[in-house]
């Protein structure tokens, strides 16, 4: 086997995750419509039974309702000046001359285009994060040769007053859980949210929605901000990271995708059940969605390759990412509700 740089190109050809087609999920929005069958990869096998609970009991209710509300990928490139006054004046320079900006963010590709710029000054040093739509790829090379393009014009313009820069300077904020990802979104911004009868509730989930409520609120909102965690939710890193790995994506983008919260009402004992997800990072090209079981995945899905309109595509499987961790989070909030039901679905399942 070659190696080289100290790296094997294939270490274990036989380890496969596990790989469930699951659903379908019955989805009514902007982008997914209709039923479509979720691919699911994950060695956690209570994960999968407890999802399909999720989807089965949403189906039934009418499907869950999904909306894009921000589509912007970010990286966010660090300019360091030789002192704060040449600082001061790089500042002015990007803040009176925004379409030069774009110019220069636009001509690095076919693809995406500019969307917003974001500068943080601390003495000497700029962060300058930039927003891009980046079609039906993820985005994450798309904005860093955005950036490095953005610099570069900076130094021709100011020479020797840029002492020295990176392409990132973590304002971006990229696979670490931030505030600035929750507050202003980075990738797919996606809303999903269903309405589910009493009856339904009682008969399907074995709960009431008084009862899911009252432990959203505890567990949570409260404990999650006792904890000092920015996502308040269940577990919606286990649905996105089973999705990320079934379809191709870079899996390190699940701490983004941890950030959303849940919200659960009871309403006259009907159940309102949502989940805020700010920052889904997903393509349909590039990247591991190359590889052929991702393609085969993303196919099933009917969100394989760029979409028409651009975009549309990557922003069908963001709709379909929100509305299964909707699902994976009703099942497991109605479990947490009966005194040992978690711990039984474990050991039923995992031994």
């Amino acid at each position: 086997m070659e190696v080289r740089n100290g790296v094997r190109a294939i270490f274990h050809s036989d380890s496969p995750i596990p790989t469930y087609g699951i659903g379908p999920a019955l989805i009514n929005g902007e982008y997914a419509q209709g039923e479509i069958p979720v691919a699911i990869a994950s060695n956690e096998t209570t994960l999968i039974p407890s999802i399909g609970r999720g989807l089965k009991v949403t189906r039934l209710a009418g499907g869950i309702e999904t909306h894009v509300l921000k589509d912007e990928m970010t990286r966010a490139p660090l300019i360091t000046a030789k002192s704060e006054k040449d600082a001061d004046d790089i500042w002015s320079y990007l803040t009176r001359n925004k379409e030069e900006v774009e110019r220069v963010v636009n001509a690095t590709t076919g693809y995406g285009h500019f969307t917003s710029m974001d500068i943080h000054q601390e003495h000497m040093w700029l962060y300058v994060r930039l927003g891009m739509f980046c079609g039906d790829a993820a985005g994450h090379n798309m904005t860093t040769k955005a950036g490095d393009a953005l610099i570069s014009h900076l130094v021709d313009k100011f020479g020797d007053k840029i002492e020295y820069t990176a392409s990132s300077s973590n304002y971006c904020t990229d696979k670490k859980p931030a505030e600035i990802n929750k507050k202003k979104g980075r990738g797919k911004s996606v809303k999903a949210e269903i309405l589910i009868p009493e009856a339904i509730v009682e008969a399907r989930l074995h709960t009431t929605a008084e009862a899911i409520a009252n432990l959203n609120g505890s567990k949570n909102w409260l404990g999650s901000g006792i904890a000092g965690s920015i996502g308040r939710n269940a577990h919606h890193a286990n649905v996105v990271a089973a999705i990320y790995l079934a379809t191709g994506q870079d899996i390190a983008n699940v701490v983004e995708g941890s950030l959303g919260d849940t919200e659960a009402e009871n309403r006259n004992g009907d159940l309102y059940f949502a989940v805020d997800m700010p920052a889904i990072i997903v393509g349909t090209v590039g990247g591991g969605t190359k590889q052929q079981y991702a393609r085969r995945h993303l196919e099933a899905m009917g969100c394989f390759g760029p979409g028409d309109p651009s975009g549309s595509h990557a922003k069908k499987l963001a709709e379909i990412v929100a509305a299964t961790t909707l699902a994976g989070e009703l099942s497991l909030m109605a479990a947490l509700t009966k005194q040992g039901e978690h711990m039984r679905a474990h050991n039923r399942f995992e031994r």
